[in-house]
């Protein structure tokens, strides 16, 4: 009796613990942000994480340790959210590319708006070549309009870094600069 319950625990453990893999394009689909951060979520939530948190703002930084209970997950995923381009709507309105790079032993694919007016500019994802995990995820975004423009870099390395970067440009000239990284510890 006891070891049917271990094996039936076993493969419970073991068939939720997958990892998010390269994607793939299916028809009228791209690459979903959401479900990827939904799969990271699920495989890591509850994990005791240390997480040293850096606020780079116009020159001046500043640092905190925390973990990964004391980290502001909804602001993170909004940011991140609001890139994804898998909704049907998005098809034919990025250029598509996917190459290997031996060098580094990933695969690559990539996403550039045909549009330079679309928010997600660039989406670029690195996957591992041997087991097809994904290894990092950058994002590109602009946003303009008549009181300045907004450009983002999002950066996610899995249970290694985030990396979010604003660059603020008001009508008036004013320039903000902010990067925030948080590294997993």
């Amino acid at each position: 009796m006891r070891i049917p319950i271990l094996i039936l625990c076993f493969v419970l453990v073991t068939s939720s613990c997958k990892q998010a893999t390269a994607p793939v394009l299916q028809e009228g689909h791209y690459f979903s942000i959401k479900e990827f951060a939904l799969d990271q979520w699920n495989i890591y939530h509850g994990q005791p994480f240390g997480i040293q948190k850096l606020v780079y703002m116009n020159g001046k930084t500043d640092s905190v340790f925390t973990n990964a209970d004391g980290v502001n997950w909804a602001a993170i995923f909004k940011m991140f959210f609001e890139t994804d381009i898998s909704n049907p709507k998005f098809e034919d309105k990025y250029n598509f590319s996917e190459f290997a790079d031996p060098t580094t032993l990933t695969e690559n694919f990539y996403y550039e708006a045909k549009d330079p007016k679309m928010f997600t500019q660039k989406l670029h994802i690195m996957a591992d070549f041997r087991n097809h995990k994904i290894s990092s995820i950058y994002i590109e975004t602009v946003k303009n309009n008549k009181w300045g423009s907004k450009m983002q870099r999002l950066f996610y390395e899995p249970v290694k870094s985030i990396s979010i970067q604003e660059f603020e440009t008001m009508a008036m000239g004013k320039r903000n600069e902010v990067r925030v990284e948080y590294k997993f510890m």
